[in-house]
């Protein structure tokens, strides 16, 4: 937890958020902390000490995470998103504002543009 500690404080002195820090910009975070360590989980081999910490922290770290949605979840919200608009660009904005930290983002695009 001390590695969060540190991001929070970082975050807190860099003058790009308005203080104190909302729930949201914590969880924004944590989550981008979660990532950085998944990428650790492809270039280390189970066996490996840094992948085992990796994925501890992942564990740990998850449980002040949402509830992470199911890629069924995800296509009902693009389905409504798609009846109402007809520009992807929008779509893809409108899905990952409802969706948040609760989904890959880097998956939505592509979900979008397979539902045209």
């Amino acid at each position: 937890y001390e590695i969060m500690k540190q991001r929070i404080m970082t975050a807190e002195k860099s003058g790009l958020y308005d203080l104190p820090l909302t729930d949201e910009q914590i969880v924004n975070i944590i989550a981008k902390e979660c990532k950085e360590r998944e990428a650790l989980l492809e270039v280390y081999k189970p066996e490996d000490e840094q992948y085992i910490l990796a994925e501890y922290t992942i564990k740990e770290l998850s449980q002040y995470l949402p509830k992470q949605m199911t890629e069924e979840e995800v296509i009902e919200i693009i389905k409504k998103y798609k009846a109402i608009e007809s520009n992807t660009g929008k779509c893809i904005g409108l899905v990952v504002k409802e969706v948040g930290n609760r989904f890959d983002k880097s998956k939505i695009a592509q979900m979008v543009k397979m539902y045209n």
